[in-house]
């Protein structure tokens, strides 16, 4: 007997996965602001180096957090035509979701400094930043979370949570 998804739990399914990413990225984004804008910059250190390690450690501090609450909230609520779903929430599953989010992180970091090195600064309402942090790394990081988005759903529906 074949456990398929029809068409509108795969739809639900699929909603249930933007809302969470969401969710999981609101939280992401404001770890990121959080050390980009008010954490490294009480860093006496003012070099271009310096800089983009802080920008990477900032993006990898959001992707940890945005990550384990992605977890949580995938295995309770989006994922639910799973089968077995205790082996589903096994630290084997969670390795293997953290290894394809890892995928998504490295295209994230690679993306954003690639990005913030080649967009010219940004001024939108006359302002040059968001919550101190440079319009330039929000539409990186954007830009990013879409490709990412992608990538992470497709991965996770086949090799984590196979219906």
């Amino acid at each position: 007997m074949k456990n398929q998804q029809t068409r509108k739990e795969l739809l639900l399914e699929i909603i249930r996965f933007l809302i969470v990413g969401v969710i999981a990225t609101v939280c992401d984004y404001a770890t990121f602001c959080l050390f980009d804008a008010v954490v490294f910059p009480l860093f006496p250190i003012n070099n271009d180096a310096w800089r983009t390690v802080f920008l990477c450690i900032s993006t990898a501090l959001g992707f940890v957090v945005g990550l384990i609450l992605n977890w949580v909230l995938s295995v309770r609520f989006v994922f639910l035509a799973v089968k077995g779903k205790e082996k589903m929430r096994s630290g084997k599953k969670f390795t293997l979701f953290s290894v394809i989010a890892l995928v998504g992180f490295v295209l994230t970091e690679i993306g954003v400094v690639v990005l913030v090195a080649v967009f010219p600064e940004i001024t939108l309402f006359g302002k040059t930043s968001l919550f101190g942090t440079g319009w330039e790394k929000w539409l990186a990081k954007c830009i990013m979370t879409c490709i990412v988005l992608v990538w992470n759903y497709l991965a996770r529906k086949f090799f984590v949570f196979r219906p």
